[in-house]
């Protein structure tokens, strides 16, 4: 089906995204098309978190698009236009704005849902991860002991930090810090200890109805992250479960 309304947000620093932004724009007008922009990214507009179309394209990176996901508050498929350093997420890794519209209304893209994580710090909900949360000390460079509790099973820690990642975020620091690669649409998280005193603490697959508590943190100071870009102090405990889904396309 021909989208009616396109979102069209990006990188307000990468000169080229916003160049392509601009020429994707002028394409889907001159097609009919209706297209909502993001104030921050083009200078006018409106906030994500308003959009209400049929797709949104990001122009950037990985880090673009992360951000996106989390800002959006309706469940609208998002594209990445690549522009960045790091694409793994990107539908479309190119400069060409014609050829990469032709192809989404074409429709020959694929719509994937994917699962996000929701953490709770100390009770309190933060914002949700699609690719991973990680728990690690304020102080780098300190061990970090803790307990997990995956359902019944109870197990002491201590190392560098703790990674827990969806599918999506198997292939980002979950896979640099040993774990596994998984397809995008599985229902798992993957849980891979940073550096691990014991290393009998292999990482581990779980099934993503499953909660996962971490507590016992002694006298460290620990700290939550969010994707790799927003940060959370822990006192006490974090609770980890599935959050709400989106929907990404892939090429």
């Amino acid at each position: 089906m021909l989208p009616k309304k396109i979102g069209i947000t990006g990188r307000k620093e990468n000169i080229s995204a916003k160049k392509s932004a601009k020429e994707t724009i002028r394409i889907l007008e001159e097609k009919g098309i209706l297209v909502e922009t993001d104030k921050a990214f083009l200078g006018k507009g409106k906030s994500i978190s308003a959009f209400s179309g049929d797709l949104v394209l990001s122009f950037g990176g990985d880090g673009t698009l992360l951000s996106v996901f989390r800002e959006l508050k309706k469940k609208i498929p998002v594209i990445g236009m690549g522009f960045g350093n790091v694409g793994y997420l990107q539908a479309f890794n190119e400069f060409d704005a014609e050829t990469s519209i032709e192809k989404i209304l074409s429709g020959k893209i694929k719509i994937e849902t994917r699962t996000r994580i929701q953490a709770k710090v100390d009770g309190k909900k933060i914002g949700q991860a699609l690719n991973e949360v990680l728990i690690v000390p304020q102080k780098a460079g300190r061990i970090m002991c803790y307990k997990m509790k995956i359902g019944s099973e109870i197990r002491a820690e201590a190392g560098d930090g703790l990674i827990v990642a969806t599918p999506t975020g198997s292939t980002a620091h979950a896979l640099s810090a040993g774990g596994p690669i998984v397809k995008g649409n599985a229902s798992v998280f993957v849980l891979v200890s940073v550096n691990p005193v014991d290393w009998t603490h292999r990482p581990l697959i779980i099934n993503d109805h499953e909660k996962i508590v971490v507590t016992d943190f002694g006298k460290m100071k620990a700290e939550l992250i969010v994707d790799g870009q927003k940060s959370y102090s822990i006192k006490k405990k974090v609770e980890i479960s599935k959050g709400t889904e989106v929907l990404m396309t892939t090429k």
